[in-house]
């Protein structure tokens, strides 16, 4: 049945991602050769973060993020050639251990955990000469294994029906689902640096209808910005289009992210997820 509700997922996604494949249609606009048509990208990123969970008071040892993404660009100008339009579409696979930095963390729960998946992300950018800056939002599917350990030294504040709750997440396939907000500051035609905050959910298990509805909400509203900004603000104020849509899709996003920690289908009662939260930077070489 799993297999199922990953087949309905991946179906959905890539009948959103057909919304974005007209940019590879562009070609050489006058705007400078990157700045326009399909780039092909390989990024490496590393960063910090922490698992979570509402209802468990039982603490995790901060983690490492280590990650690969493979992907391609479509970017055009737009408004008048004085912003930069861009949207990418990717695979990426990261390994999550932890960040041991004292000692007392001997006593708080330790995982493994390997990552992959694949998303979009997506926004406007300025571009300054031969530099570009580029504010985004980001939407990814992901499959989680994980490997828990106990702690190292006895702690009499671990409670035992969590950490058994915890097993649950061992030894099978996770889904879950990732957001992120981040800059991408291009440096030249190959070299790009990005910084980047990213919220992921761990669901414990499917319920599919409501996985369906809140997804589909989430979704909406998401798109409903992208209408707001393509068809209102990009001809009334395109200068501030960049900030303001990296601010309302990042802030929408985490709006539904807070919700989620406690209800993991929000806004569908149900049971609080597993979360993390990392802050990443990142090196991107285009090809």
């Amino acid at each position: 049945m799993s297999k199922f509700f990953s087949i309905a997922y991946i179906s959905l996604i890539i009948i959103f991602f057909n919304f974005d494949t007209s940019f590879a249609q562009f070609g050489e606009l006058g705007f400078g050769s990157y700045y326009t048509g399909t780039k092909d990208f390989i990024e490496v990123s590393y960063g910090l973060g922490n698992l979570k969970h509402k209802s468990i008071s039982t603490s995790f040892n901060d983690l490492s993020q280590n990650e690969i993404m493979i992907g391609r660009r479509y970017i055009k100008p737009t408004a008048n050639y004085k912003l930069i339009n861009f949207n990418d579409n990717y695979l990426f696979s990261s390994y999550i251990n932890d960040y041991s930095s004292s000692a007392d963390e001997n006593y708080k729960l330790s995982i493994d955990m390997w990552k992959v998946g694949f998303g979009y992300r997506k926004g406007f950018g300025y571009k300054l000469g031969n530099l570009a800056i580029m504010p985004y939002y980001h939407m990814g599917l992901v499959w989680n294994n994980i490997d828990l350990k106990l702690p190292k030294l006895d702690n009499p504040f671990i409670d035992n029906d969590e950490i058994k709750y915890l097993r649950n997440y061992e030894d099978q396939i996770k889904f879950g689902t990732a957001n992120i907000g981040g800059l991408d500051l291009r440096l030249s035609s190959v070299i790009g640096i990005g910084a980047s905050y990213e919220m992921d959910v761990i669901f414990p298990y499917h319920k599919f209808w409501q996985q369906t509805g809140s997804f589909f909400i989430e979704t909406m509203a998401q798109t409903g910005i992208d209408f707001f900004m393509e068809g209102v603000m990009i001809k009334a104020a395109p200068g501030i289009v960049p900030i303001f849509n990296f601010l309302l899709k990042n802030g929408l996003s985490y709006y539904f992210f807070s919700k989620k920690k406690e209800y993991m289908n929000w806004p569908f009662k149900s049971i609080s997820p597993l979360t993390q939260e990392s802050f990443k930077v990142s090196l991107k070489i285009t090809l």
